[in-house]
């Protein structure tokens, strides 16, 4: 630790880290746009700028390194002047457009501009008016907003990997464009990683933007909320975006610094299926049908089984494997043969042969192949491990009934590339007649016996002899293992809709079987 003074006042602080970060810590905030504490330094915005004792030049605070006794001036009326003249340079072309700019109320260019910028301007040349164009899949840019700090084209190359960004032009004329590097093959219409909502998240302006959450709210409506990313056996703790309990989007969460400042586009966009096609009510056979009605249907079923196959429940909280696991230890001790297998994608199934360190179990640096949240928890207890979808229509076939706990098809597809994994597309879980085993359920027409616990209304809901309605992810608190054996836990952040249940709470009616008429609701 070292003591240094800043404007009159004595902190001590860590020497070993950026002159930022260690006064952050100590509640002191110097102004910066192109420093971030996971990529490299390049002093290019100077808005963070600070006369340090006994060194003639204003210095910039990203580059200057801690020392032991260190005098500070960071906010006397020298240092306020010149930041005030960076601001004034860096909004002579900016619009005035934050009413319409989804950056608004979350933008460090907005905030700074009310301490430090002007209420009018000396500027009275014409600004400069480029087209917004489309770099990404998913990301759009808005060169007139942009102030280069080059946060961008760093991100993409220190972090993602590649270098699909660069600045093209010279002065007035400056731009960040997507340039894909020449590879032989044919060049990518657009960036297509797997962090494009990164990208946006870094931009400290309106510059970068994802186009999923394009003009549907303003951020100070959220109502903000920690809680942990559905998407993959990494388990990201997830800031939650929540507005009229509809669930907008997973932003990094609250404590970075502990957490992780970046989280992948399949986690963070994967939160607004839950509040899409919800199945509200119990089905039979595609009708509608109350509790009252299609549980005690279940539990005949369930006693006239002599064989059950079980899938899923690796997307599900530590409780709800544990009373899943209790109600298969109660119908084998009864006699039925019972097989519980939960790996219900194909994704998965290579993802289970691979250790959770291995590199083949990766998509990138975040993102696990293994898609289903509490894999590693099942695959603790030794839940039966099918070994390839022949396997599993097998058992389909010799099934007296399948109950399947969950959803079924991943909601994106990946394809690998060289380094990293790409997003390919938006496929949405209704397409479930694209995955395997929704196939070897159709080749063995064995819907007229599968009872699914689900949150969606979806294709599968309406063929399946029994579809139960269960409350989703976000709407219940549990406990989760990640891939690497660690506990995280998590707290609703919506309210279900009244009558739903979690499959701990369904399950736990299947244990009075012969009274189930008396207990539905």
């Amino acid at each position: 630790m070292a003591k240094i003074f800043v404007d009159g006042t004595e902190y001590e602080v860590d020497e070993k880290k950026n002159l930022i970060d260690a006064l952050s810590e100590q509640g002191v905030e110097i102004p910066h746009f192109c420093y971030h504490s996971k990529l490299s330094v390049v002093g290019m915005c100077r808005i963070c700028l600070i006369e340090v004792e006994g060194v003639p030049k204003f210095q910039a605070a990203c580059n200057t390194p801690v020392k032991e006794g260190m005098k500070i001036n960071a906010f006397g009326e020298k240092i306020v002047k010149a930041r005030e003249g960076v601001m004034e340079f860096l909004l002579i072309n900016h619009p005035l457009d934050c009413p319409v700019c989804d950056k608004a109320g979350e933008c460090r260019l907005q905030n700074y501009s009310f301490s430090l910028g002007h209420e009018t301007t000396r500027y009275k040349e014409e600004k400069r008016n480029i087209p917004q164009e489309k770099i990404g899949t998913n990301l759009l840019i808005n060169h007139n907003r942009c102030i280069l700090c080059y946060r961008c084209v760093r991100f993409d190359r220190e972090i993602v990997g590649v270098n699909d960004l660069e600045m093209l032009a010279r002065g007035n004329d400056t731009i960040i464009a997507y340039t894909p590097a020449e590879t032989g093959e044919e060049k990518s219409t657009y960036l297509n990683h797997n962090y494009q909502g990164a990208l946006a998240d870094i931009c400290p302006v309106g510059a970068l933007l994802n186009e999923n959450t394009l003009f549907q709210s303003r951020v100070w409506w959220y109502e903000s909320k920690e809680s942990l990313c559905h998407g993959c056996s990494t388990l990201c703790r997830v800031t939650t975006n929540v507005k009229n309990n509809t669930l907008y989007r997973y932003m990094p969460p609250q404590k970075p610094q502990q957490d992780g400042y970046f989280i992948c586009d399949y986690g963070r966009f994967s939160g607004k299926d839950f509040s899409q096609d919800r199945l509200h009510t119990y089905a039979l056979n595609g009708t509608r049908a109350t509790s009252r009605e299609a549980l005690p249907v279940l539990a005949e079923k369930i006693a006239a089984a002599k064989k059950i196959l079980v899938l899923g429940g690796a997307t599900e909280s530590c409780d709800d494997v544990d009373a899943l696991e209790s109600q298969i230890n109660d119908w084998r001790t009864a006699g039925k043969d019972v097989v519980w297998d939960f790996r219900t994608d194909k994704d998965a199934f290579a993802a289970a042969q691979a250790q959770p360190t291995a590199s083949g179990a990766q998509w990138d640096f975040l993102l696990s192949r293994d898609l289903r949240p509490n894999a590693k928890y099942l695959r603790d207890k030794n839940a039966t491990q099918l070994a390839d979808y022949a396997a599993a229509e097998k058992e389909i076939r010799a099934a007296d009934l399948i109950v399947i706990v969950g959803e079924l098809a991943a909601p994106y597809a990946y394809q690998t590339g060289e380094k990293h994994a790409h997003v390919k597309g938006l496929h949405i879980a209704e397409k479930v007649e694209e995955t395997a085993l929704f196939d070897s359920i159709n080749s063995a027409t064995a819907w007229n016996k599968v009872a699914l616990l689900t949150t969606h209304d979806n294709t599968a809901a309406e063929l399946a002899a029994i579809a139960i309605p269960m409350t989703a992810f976000p709407e219940k608190a549990g406990r989760f293992v990640d891939k690497a054996g660690n506990t995280k836990t998590t707290a609703p952040v919506l309210q279900h809709v009244q009558g739903l249940e979690s499959p701990a709470q369904i399950l736990a009616r299947l244990k009075s079987a012969p009274k189930l008429a008396e207990a539905a609701v």
